[in-house]
């Protein structure tokens, strides 16, 4: 017997949503914590047998830093690759950023005195 794509979707998702939460070393508790619903929530969704309305994995997605596509299946590697170029430009604009400060700090401070 063939699964319907509403399930199988839901279930692809409850095993990535495994996946993120254990890679990040969380409960289900502090999960359900964080998107603002209880354990038993997120246990239905690891287990596939409900699927987290968009706003809710718009929320996991942001907690677990991936995109929402994760959850719907695209492969791994190509997040893998995509997410380390994230990291890549998140550190830039925060080097930027402190460039900035240090530019202003030395506008306004006689540094060679």
């Amino acid at each position: 017997m063939q699964q319907e794509p509403a399930r199988k979707i839901a279930i692809e998702i409850g095993k990535r949503l495994r996946i993120a939460r254990e890679e990040s070393r969380i409960s289900q508790l502090q999960v359900g914590v964080a998107v603002g619903i209880s354990d038993k929530t997120i246990s239905g969704y690891e287990s596939g047998r409900i699927s987290p309305p968009i706003d809710k994995l718009v929320q996991l997605a942001d907690l677990f830093k991936k995109p929402i596509t994760f959850f719907l299946g695209a492969d791994p590697k190509d997040y893998r690759v995509s997410s380390r170029l994230r990291a890549v430009e998140m550190s830039l604009k925060e080097i930027k950023e402190q460039l900035t400060q240090i530019k202003l700090i030395s506008q306004i401070t006689d540094l060679d005195n």
